[in-house]
């Protein structure tokens, strides 16, 4: 018998298919904030989105054998504890909504969407209305993996030349151009949109600091669909006031929710979305195919798919 644990909802019919496949496991749903410690100590495998889970925990987890994140990101996970610990991540089904997520606040920045929405709620015709092309852009994406290449793909349909940033600047077949991290400093002023989809690492927490904002054209549009903590509120706060680049569009933040008093909402060069961009049906749906096809490799864990090096981080 092998005892599953998870503090993700899972559907019936992922329920069903756990039953009937694997009639020796045993399935628990838990919400995270009613998790019993013998709950705790029952688990061998764990299926949560790995927040609120810190070192406390890896003690009372006496028999985890197994933790599948249903997340990219590791932020919240005390991974040097859990170097006994087989972590599996979700790596790989945010690309799809990500990439919508991304062009749709793009295009609705370039194209003026909003203002012609609050035209028409307010009966304006707006006489020689224009609005901008993405066409002939160049796009800088911070993290080539598999969402950073999908988002490339879509945004080369547009027209625009697209080059990456990698912890080694090693090509990668969805980019025209991809540069080393460490070279950002000298060919992030190319760019007319910079997009970040870093994870958060010892080396990407602050990065992105206002020399490096600096560095980007005046006319230049970011975007941030990574990790809040690629840069601080108060660079963040420095950038916007000062005027350095055009326009910010940040789904995430080092406080999450943001509090509605907080001087971010007061920027009208600032585009802000509450963490939205990976949630859709499709979410769970492909976390599921993931643990589903990793529990088939219970016994040979070097067939799983999105093995997380602990030390690493990802």
């Amino acid at each position: 018998m092998r005892n599953i644990l998870s503090t993700v909802n899972l559907k019936p019919h992922m329920i069903e298919h756990i039953n009937q496949h694997y009639p020796d496991m045993e399935y628990r749903f838990s919400k995270t904030r009613d998790l019993t410690e013998a709950d705790k100590e029952w688990c061998e495998i764990f299926i949560t989105y790995g927040s609120n889970f810190d070192s406390e925990d890896v003690r009372l987890f006496k028999n985890l054998k197994w933790m599948m994140v249903m997340s990219a990101g590791l932020d919240d996970l005390p991974l040097e504890a859990l170097e006994h610990v087989h972590i599996t991540n979700a790596k790989g089904i945010h690309k799809i909504q990500m990439t919508e997520y991304t062009v749709g606040l793009l295009l609705d920045f370039y194209k003026d969407f909003h203002q012609l929405k609050v035209d028409q709620e307010n009966a304006h015709w707006r006489k020689n209305a224009k609005t901008e092309e993405i066409y002939d852009k160049v796009v800088h994406i911070l993290g080539t993996g598999s969402i950073g290449s999908h988002l490339a793909k879509v945004l080369q349909a547009f027209g625009t030349q697209v080059a990456g940033y990698n912890t080694t600047g090693h090509e990668v077949e969805a980019f025209d151009h991809t540069y080393a991290i460490s070279e950002l400093e000298g060919h992030i002023g190319e760019a007319d949109i910079v997009i970040n989809i870093l994870p958060s690492t010892d080396k990407t927490r602050g990065l992105l600091d206002a020399g490096i904002f600096g560095r980007m054209k005046e006319t230049a549009v970011f975007v941030n669909i990574g990790r809040g903590d690629v840069m601080t509120d108060e660079t963040i706060s420095h950038v916007l006031e000062e005027g350095m680049i055009r326009h910010m569009i940040l789904d995430v933040f080092n406080e999450e929710p943001l509090p509605s008093d907080h001087i971010f909402y007061t920027y009208d060069n600032l585009t802000i979305t509450p963490h939205a961009s990976s949630k859709t049906e499709g979410y769970l749906k492909r976390g599921f195919e993931i643990f589903a096809h990793n529990l088939q490799y219970m016994e040979e864990k070097e067939s799983m798919m999105n093995i997380i090096d602990n030390k690493k981080g990802y």
